[in-house]
């Protein structure tokens, strides 16, 4: 069933596997990926596992057909053994470009790449409805510490926290931290806040516990 396929890897995916274009004996996208893999170091691999490529978007194409989105989870096109496959192109996609025919955790988390075992199979199912879930609802986003003035005028730029309390009780991963010089009087910016559990002897009618 197997025959050669041109594999053609566009833009980063091309330079980081030092070839654009591959002619394989495979049968399907994700043994292509994982011939790729094999003959590179794991390069493939490695890029697309990145902390900053982990979400990144990679358009499909299939005989220079789109990917459509799959809505039955029993068949997935890029895993599938097809006997009319003749040129696959992998193409990734600017952020902010939406198309539902972009396929960004497939490929950017585990789902190609391990895809010809039980468990790869299962793993990339799961990758795919996490990758459908993040396109239609957005991650919230947390407020920059600069919009916090005065709690009174603005309240929606405050991010609660109930890790401390005091004048100041809002936290914010990658605010800005003051540096002052001479003598000031300011208030407290809390950096890190933590709890710490220790357990204290109680002596209760003449026992400890």
């Amino acid at each position: 069933m197997n025959k050669t396929i041109e594999i053609n890897l566009h833009g980063a995916l091309g330079k980081v596997t030092g070839r654009e274009q591959w002619n394989l004996n495979v049968g399907s996208v994700a043994e292509a990926i994982h011939a790729i893999n094999a003959q590179t170091e794991d390069s493939l691999r490695k890029h697309l596992f990145k902390r900053e490529n982990a979400y990144g978007k990679y358009k499909v194409l299939i005989n220079e057909k789109k990917v459509e989105p799959i809505t039955d989870l029993k068949f997935n096109e890029l895993t599938v053994q097809r006997e009319d496959i003749k040129r696959v192109d992998i193409i990734p996609v600017l952020e902010g470009s939406f198309d539902f025919s972009m396929l960004g955790i497939i490929l950017g988390g585990a789902g190609l790449l391990f895809a010809t075992t039980p468990m790869g199979m299962m793993t990339s199912l799961m990758l795919l409805t996490m990758g459908i879930s993040n396109m239609l609802a957005k991650p919230p986003e947390m407020p920059e510490q600069r919009q916090i003035v005065n709690p009174s005028s603005d309240p929606t730029a405050l991010a609660n926290s109930y890790l401390f309390s005091g004048p100041v009780n809002v936290i914010n991963e990658g605010g800005p931290v003051p540096l002052g010089y001479g003598r000031l009087i300011v208030g407290t910016q809390v950096i890190m806040s933590a709890y710490d559990v220790r357990y204290v002897w109680i002596e209760d009618a003449g026992r400890v516990r």
